[in-house]
């Protein structure tokens, strides 16, 4: 396979950003169903699963090796916890217009990964403790059969299960994050139309600093000023 950065035409350099676009350009030509191949748009998309992927992409930069995908229950457990959290959103009763959903959810699930991350501390400490006292634990009466020492390995056995347990999460709860890179949550017709009042506005500011100009006053704009600010260039 040729080199990753030049199948997506961007600089080894170039921010992750950069490498979507350039993805969601090329493979638009690229795909089969518009003209391109099999083979140059299976290509692409390995180019772009690797290099959207920090590990991933680190592990090409110093080595030039493409590791082998995730499989497919990876990031299904992801999509499983995006959903989970999107389900909380949506049965809350909130006003979501007024929200940063994307925001919302992204540190729902950085809180999660905090929990899950001390929970894992939290029991390998407890897992040092079993063991001092496991070795501590001796049966007075003579006989092999240390109920107490059984006890304490069930003990240790669940404590190495949940640790277990706590890992895998924090694995899936930062794919989840990675999956949300690519997606906003952001009403585009919304933004469209404060950035055409806003260019609205300038050009009624413009047109009343030119006609100030002209006038040497402006009443329109003192009018406007709160009590006891200073005047402005045109008096």
């Amino acid at each position: 396979m040729n080199d990753l950065y030049q199948i997506l035409g961007v600089k080894p350099a170039a921010p992750r950003k950069d490498i979507h676009k350039a993805y969601r350009r090329k493979a638009k030509s690229a795909h089969p169903d518009t003209g391109g191949s099999v083979e140059a748009f299976n290509e692409l998309v390995v180019a772009y699963a690797v290099l959207s992927d920090p590990k991933r992409r680190r592990r090409y930069d110093e080595t030039g090796e493409i590791d082998p995908p995730r499989p497919d229950n990876f990031d299904g457990g992801a999509i499983e916890i995006i959903a989970e959290k999107l389900g909380l959103v949506i049965h809350a009763e909130h006003d979501l217009s007024s929200m940063d959903v994307g925001a919302l959810i992204e540190q729902a699930i950085r809180d999660d990964i905090a929990d899950r991350k001390g929970s894992v501390v939290h029991q390998k400490r407890a897992a040092e403790r079993l063991g001092r006292l496991r070795g501590r634990a001796r049966r007075k009466a003579n006989g092999e059969d240390n109920l107490v020492a059984r006890v304490l390995d069930w003990h240790g056995l669940a404590i190495q299960n949940r640790i277990k347990k706590h890992e895998e999460s924090v694995l899936f709860l930062e794919r989840a994050l990675e999956i949300l890179q690519d997606y906003s949550f952001t009403d585009d017709l919304a933004v469209a139309q404060a950035d055409e009042v806003t260019g609205a506005l300038n050009d009624i500011l413009v047109a009343l600093d030119e006609l100030a100009a002209i006038l040497n006053t402006s009443p329109a704009r003192a009018d406007a000023m709160p009590r006891g600010a200073a005047p402005t260039a045109f008096g």
